[in-house]
């Protein structure tokens, strides 16, 4: 397997204590048969020794974040300002041209990581289709608390607005993974940095910031997205019973405010 997959980590701040965990269970049980780098954006240090595998790009935010900001209180402005939220895609637009030669981009979010079991290609990725995300694991069928409400944005008003009568399927995607073959991926990029601006702009911000965008995304590029069973998203914070799967990956970790604060 020749394929090169271009893995995306943002991690500013406290973030980047998660790198060493993502990268230690990436580099071990994702797609080992595959080629893969890692693009790490951060205003941080990784020490010296760096693998040859992992690219730094400088990146900073608009404003200093601190431990308290890391509240869920503080969650509108975080996500508004940092670049691990609304302004992700146009971060990433800066480093296309270090992804030609990649067959796959994925993005996984800072705070994951893979369980002790290999995942192999033909899990993850489908040659058939350009794009991809992940089900949703607490707004599925999966999770025996679901209580059968997708939160697709609603308010008109938004570029990523989908209506009762635009859903297909009853899959709702979480922002955490996604990504797709190289070029095509930079269409989705663009297409979700413009529409994420045009809506700031006109003072509106969807209730999901990103996610809402990558579903409506979605929806207009059905038949050309793969959609991840929801066991490669599976909340740590959340008891394993409460799911009819065993965890492939690991979002959000039960000890994650306390990474986070210390």
């Amino acid at each position: 397997m020749n394929k090169k997959i271009a893995i995306n980590f943002i991690g500013t701040g406290n973030y980047l204590k998660f790198f060493p965990k993502y990268y230690e269970t990436f580099m071990e049980y994702f797609v080992p048969e595959c080629e893969k780098d890692f693009f790490v954006f951060t205003d941080g240090e990784l020490g010296n020794d760096i693998p040859d595998n992992i690219t730094i790009i400088d990146a900073s935010e608009d404003f200093e974040i601190d431990k308290s900001h890391y509240s869920s209180d503080n969650w509108y402005n975080l996500m508004y300002n940092s670049i691990g939220g609304l302004r992700r895609f146009g971060e990433i637009k800066k480093i296309e041209d270090q992804l030609e030669d990649y067959d796959w981009y994925v993005y996984f979010d800072a705070d994951m990581h893979c369980c002790d079991q290999l995942i192999t290609y033909e899990e993850f990725f489908n040659d058939d289709k350009s794009f991809f995300g992940v089900q949703h694991p607490t707004y599925s069928t999966h999770w025996s608390k679901f209580c059968g409400h997708l939160p697709f944005e609603r308010d008109e008003k938004s570029l990523s607005c989908v209506k009762e009568n635009d859903e297909i399927d009853g899959v709702y995607l979480q922002g955490c993974i996604w990504g797709g073959k190289v070029p095509k991926i930079f269409t989705l990029i663009d297409k979700l940095d413009q529409k994420i601006k045009k809506d700031l702009e006109n003072n509106v911000m969807a209730k999901a910031h990103d996610e809402s965008h990558l579903n409506r995304y979605r929806i207009d590029n059905f038949e050309d997205f793969h959609v991840l069973h929801p066991s490669f998203a599976k909340p740590g914070d959340y008891p394993d019973d409460e799911f009819d799967f065993s965890a492939k990956m690991i979002h959000s970790p039960a000890d994650k405010k306390i990474i986070l604060c210390s």
